[in-house]
């Protein structure tokens, strides 16, 4: 049978170990506990083809009445409001974040990095272009070093998560400010709460208008994550594809044009694997700053199925 590189996704506290698999599409969280807080985190990806560690754990999409091995699914997996169904993205990460700690909003930072050099297999020209883009143009607090042996981009959270609240009024995140007609070929807006947050910041009430409000890193600085409070981060990209066992990243170029980049064929022994990255502070790179959650995506060789798509 030929072979197909299908997704693993497990998540821990460190880059090393203590990593768990994470069930996609179930609304089932894993929960990890760090030094910074405790994490409890869903994934969503549209037609999730996984790998064999996911195949009783995890649905093909979120409404799915059975697991990827054929089996039916049990009570503890909840459906998903029909509303946030229909705007659901290619990849959705849902984080409930509980500090320990007060965290400065300037600090808590939210990205990918990778434990390999990437430069040796990957054209720079593309890395360089989408770097330029997004750093420039879509979040200013974005900082990275894609040139190194461990390539890092990480941004503020509270300019680079597609939706925030404060979990004492949870629905607020999940309500749509502008519901598309259709599935969604960019990000949607939703209402938040930040405001009742406690530090009288005149946070803006919608998610498109609180990025641009955090893109100044001054009223970052103003903010504070309560260890009193428990805060729900929602990360949603159209612009990283993983359906069926296909891996392309579309890259902006200029005014509304993209490029499809195809990560399959980049992919090998050494470069297999990335991270979303939540941490306190390390702007400088993969090893700085106090790690809450990795969340590793690696590809694992697998005979196709007969008849897979």
């Amino acid at each position: 049978m030929p072979i197909v590189k299908r997704l693993h996704i497990k998540a821990s506290n460190n880059y090393e170990s203590g990593f768990k698999i994470v069930p996609v599409n179930t609304n089932r969280p894993v929960v990890i506990e760090s030094d910074l807080g405790t994490i409890s985190l869903c994934i969503n990806i549209k037609n999730f083809d996984g790998s064999t560690p996911h195949l009783s754990n995890s649905l093909y999409n979120v409404g799915d009445k059975v697991f990827l091995d054929g089996e039916a699914i049990d009570s503890s997996v909840e459906d998903s409001d029909e509303l946030v169904k229909s705007v659901l993205p290619n990849l959705r990460l849902e984080i409930k974040f509980l500090p320990k700690v007060p965290i400065k909003g300037s600090e808590l930072l939210f990205g990918n990095d990778f434990l390999v050099p990437i430069k040796e297999y990957v054209p720079t020209t593309l890395l360089s272009t989408g770097l330029k883009f997004f750093t420039w143009f879509i979040n200013k607090t974005v900082k990275g070093d894609i040139y190194g042996d461990k390539p890092f981009l990480y941004g503020a959270a509270l300019s680079s998560i597609t939706s925030i609240a404060v979990d004492k009024n949870p629905n607020d995140a999940l309500k749509v400010v502008d519901p598309p007609k259709k599935a969604p070929t960019d990000l949607v807006n939703f209402k938040e709460n930040l405001k009742d947050n406690g530090d009288g910041l005149d946070v803006p009430e919608d998610s498109f208008a609180r990025k641009k409000f955090f893109g100044d890193i001054k009223n970052c600085d103003k903010f504070t994550y309560n260890h009193n409070h428990s805060y729900l981060l929602q990360f949603d990209t159209t612009s990283v594809k993983m359906a069926d066992s296909k891996y392309a990243v579309t890259i902006p170029t200029y005014g509304s044009k993209t490029f499809d980049f195809d990560v399959s064929s980049y992919a090998n022994d050494h470069l297999n694997n990335f991270n979303w990255t939540l941490k306190r502070g390390g702007y400088e790179g993969v090893g700085h700053g106090v790690l809450a959650l990795v969340v590793n995506f690696s590809l694992l060789d697998e005979e196709a199925k007969t008849g897979s798509g």
